[in-house]
């Protein structure tokens, strides 16, 4: 079983992207990923709420239209299911964005905008690992990755990696 999650790093403190959000702390904690919202606030001290699903109404245009009016946001969807994952760095309007959807093949890869500098390496590296292992026709689907290590590169963060100064046990719970 795979991740479906959709996650924001949001340039600005907890509290005021929980007020935008219309969102309330509960006082709670679990785990990473494990209830409908959870949130912390990344070591580089950008502020990441996850929510349990990959289409989760965070991951709305209108409502990171709205949230990026103020602040910087990397948005990051994730289906592990299905091999779908993309990322958009959004300032009022979205900026760029990368998207690999699995179901149209392992070297399947969208993007549009102005991507980050580092997207360039990160694709280079991906594909040639994906050729390595036999293309197309390989058992494996390293094109997932490129958006994801494009938003970690921003945030410093991805879901499936152990990020130091991370507590994956304590993420604060948010409610609606």
């Amino acid at each position: 079983m795979g991740y479906s999650i959709a996650w924001l790093a949001v340039d600005t403190n907890a509290d005021a992207v929980v007020a935008d959000l219309n969102l309330k702390r509960t006082g709670e904690h679990a785990c990473f990923a494990e209830e409908t919202l959870t949130s912390t606030t990344l070591p580089g001290g950008q502020y990441l709420i996850v929510a349990d699903a990959c289409n989760h109404w965070i991951m709305q245009p209108d409502t990171l239209a709205s949230l990026s009016k103020k602040y910087s946001v990397t948005a990051c969807a994730v289906e592990e299911h299905v091999m779908f994952s993309s990322a958009q760095w959004v300032g009022g309007k979205c900026v760029w964005r990368a998207e690999h959807q699995g179901e149209d093949g392992p070297i399947h890869l969208e993007t549009s905008g102005s991507l980050p500098a580092s997207f360039t390496a990160i694709a280079a590296e991906q594909k040639a690992a994906q050729e390595a292992e036999g293309g197309a026709d390989a058992d494996v689907d390293l094109y997932f990755e490129i958006p994801l290590l494009v938003a970690k590169g921003i945030t410093g963060f991805k879901h499936d990696e152990v990020i130091e100064g991370i507590d994956y046990d304590r993420f604060d719970v948010l409610e609606e």
